[in-house]
């Protein structure tokens, strides 16, 4: 593929489904695509770093500790998963101590009292139960301020749906003849170009999405023949 725009996309998995005319799957092969990319950048044993970047999103958020040694913060609308929590060192406003995630099994233990499940000192400890965060500190910071807040990075990938991978970009063309105005064209958006994504995860999106499609028409055993015109298509 020489560009990754909605059209060089669904032309590809169009062909690979048999409709070069893109009469059948021109929408439903885009919206198959955008299913798959979600997918995948929401399993996080499914990428690498560089490959998903557009999506990844690091935000400070302060966790506020009030008369309370636990407290929870909420993921983001936009957010269809998280990678991590950290103290960013390069932040002069960010906690001071340690933060620390333990598993759910570990938090359940802490509950009970078991000290040595207890966060100690200036530490921080949290842990995931779907997209809520839960927060505790240690006995230590709780008994010497009634009000703490702590500064830390959230890390989380952003629903793809949000990056409007169909818009239309604006940009100057070359000069016309000896003119020394500009021109500007208009054309799809490159998922590679300009949002960042890496091509494996394109062709890796484009290849679940064509099995998911076929997956369904085997389920429905549809031939070609009775397969319904794509509306978007003749339009």
């Amino acid at each position: 593929m020489d560009s990754f725009t909605r059209n060089s996309i669904t032309y590809a998995i169009s062909k690979r489904m048999g409709d070069n005319d893109m009469k059948i799957y021109k929408f439903r092969g885009w919206q198959a695509f955008k299913n798959s990319l979600t997918t995948l950048a929401s399993d996080r044993e499914a990428w690498e770093r560089q490959e998903i970047s557009p999506l990844l999103v690091s935000t400070p958020i302060t966790v506020e500790f009030t008369n309370t040694r636990a407290t929870s913060y909420k993921l983001p609308f936009d957010a269809i998963a998280f990678t991590d929590v950290w103290v960013d060192q390069a932040d002069s406003a960010a906690w001071g101590g340690i933060v620390k995630r333990i598993s759910e099994d570990e938090a359940m233990r802490a509950s009970t009292g078991e000290i040595a499940f207890q966060p100690a000192g200036d530490e921080i400890f949290w842990y995931n139960v779907g997209d809520e965060f839960r927060f505790f500190l240690s006995t230590d910071i709780n008994a010497t301020s009634a009000t703490v807040n702590a500064r830390v990075t959230l890390e989380y990938i952003k629903d793809p749906a949000y990056l409007q991978l169909d818009q239309v970009v604006t940009m100057e063309s070359e000069p016309v003849s000896d003119s020394s105005l500009t021109d500007t064209e208009s054309r799809q958006v490159d998922l590679v170009k300009d949002l960042g994504f890496s091509s494996r995860i394109i062709y890796r999106s484009i290849d679940e999405s064509i099995l998911m499609m076929r997956n369904d028409d085997a389920s429905m055993q549809v031939s070609p023949q009775d397969k319904s015109i794509d509306i978007e298509a003749t339009q």
